[in-house]
């Protein structure tokens, strides 16, 4: 069998709290913390999964950095400290030019308060606002730094930065495809002997009206009337320390990487499927792990009518008729985007450590002669796993995983 890597730490940061624990004990329990955001202005019947993530003072960041953090931020920084410290902080040791890092994230959105000062500078009586004034005073208001808060890139330079991760890195954008494509780079680095460790992470944007209007207009979230509504947004980030067997040492594992294929659909109808179906093909392939011992399945469970169908019809074609346990996450926690994939990832290793599968809220019985999906938690003896991922425009990706 080819040589797995192991998943020697993990951070997540979830809408159920802060800590994979929090995550898997939410997901036992059934719970779904989707629930009706009265902050989005302009928009009906709108349901989210915001988190709380802890400020950046608690995570180690100077003052001078945290003026431009944001939610994004705070939430990927929490999830990769909290991935290394269960490593044994800084991978026991790792010069940080040994220590490789890749992320997906968006773009980020401005602050809804961050023009607030301006806005009350250039004010004229009776109501509104004098554009002239607004450029020649009120944009004195706006901190000078201000526009780099909103490049993704700073965020992820400065998680580099906090953790002094000066190895090869990456980072993409926009969806959960990004995500995938972090973790398979992190992968062949350490494949190519690149890097004797490497950081995977990714974050969801922060819930915004901006950013519910990006995704209405992007085609992922649908309008209030359609009947297929499609995905809820959540908040949240996660991040897998890989290391080779041969670094890990004797450190604990939460779990293995066996095998990772990507594909990207046409527009073709029936393309979607054969994405979903040659990505987790060329998973188990290189994993060497036949379709009969695949125990679980974590979905990509979008909540489109349209994934899904092509999510059963792809996912069927690879097993042949074996029907594996499931598991859908989005249900409880919202789509993540690019904090989605390695979300996935570090629940399907717990599950197989447990060797149990939770329930999946609002999946119900979607799975059909294809997948099982459990009301409860199932016992099981997961020998090898799948999960998959689908981003924008067609991009797919599969990971094969194995329990430590």
């Amino acid at each position: 069998m080819p040589a797995a890597l192991a998943v020697t730490g993990g951070g997540i940061v979830t809408a159920a709290g802060r800590g994979l624990d929090a995550a898997w004990e939410a997901l036992r329990a059934g719970r779904s913390f989707l629930a009706p955001d009265d902050e989005l202005a302009g928009f009906s019947s709108i349901e989210t999964a915001r988190c709380a993530p802890p400020g950046p003072e608690m995570l180690g960041a100077d003052r001078r950095a945290a003026r431009l953090m944001g939610r994004h931020t705070h939430m990927l920084l929490a999830a990769v400290s909290d991935a290394l410290a269960e490593a044994g902080g800084n991978a026991a040791g790792l010069a940080g030019e040994e220590m490789a890092f890749f992320a997906g994230m968006d773009s980020v959105d401005p602050g809804e308060a961050d023009f607030v000062s301006a806005v009350q500078a250039s004010r004229v009586e009776g109501g509104g606002v004098d554009l002239g004034r607004f450029f020649n005073e009120g944009m004195t208001q706006i901190p000078p730094l201000w526009p780099l808060g909103m490049l993704n890139s700073t965020a992820f330079c400065q998680v580099a930065i906090q953790f002094g991760l000066r190895g090869e890195n990456g980072l993409f954008s926009p969806g959960a495809e990004a995500a995938a494509q972090a973790v398979i780079e992190a992968a062949e680095s350490l494949r190519e002997g690149k890097a004797r460790a490497a950081l995977a992470a990714g974050v969801s944007p922060t819930v915004s009206v901006r950013s519910v209007a990006r995704y209405r207009k992007r085609g992922l979230l649908k309008p209030d009337a359609a009947p297929d509504g499609g995905p809820a947004l959540g908040e949240g980030a996660a991040s897998l320390l890989l290391e080779p067997e041969g670094v890990a040492g004797g450190k604990p594992r939460l779990g293995y990487i066996r095998g990772w294929g990507r594909a990207t659909a046409g527009y073709e109808p029936g393309d979607l499927a054969g994405a979903v179906r040659d990505s987790a093909a060329a998973a188990l392939q290189r994993a060497e792990i036949g379709p009969g011992r695949v125990g679980l399945v974590v979905v990509h469970g979008g909540g489109s009518v349209e994934e899904g169908e092509a999510e059963a019809e792809g996912i069927a074609a690879v097993l042949g008729g074996h029907r594996p346990l499931a598991l859908a996450t989005k249900g409880a926690f919202g789509h993540l985007l690019g904090g989605g994939p390695a979300v996935d990832l570090l629940i399907a290793l717990r599950a197989m450590a447990e060797g149990a599968v939770p329930p999946s809220p609002g999946a119900g019985n979607s799975g059909g002669d294809v997948l099982e999906f459990p009301d409860r938690p199932k016992a099981a003896r997961l020998e090898a796993g799948l999960v998959l991922v689908q981003g924008f425009d067609g991009a797919c990706a599969a990971f094969a995983v194995g329990p430590a």
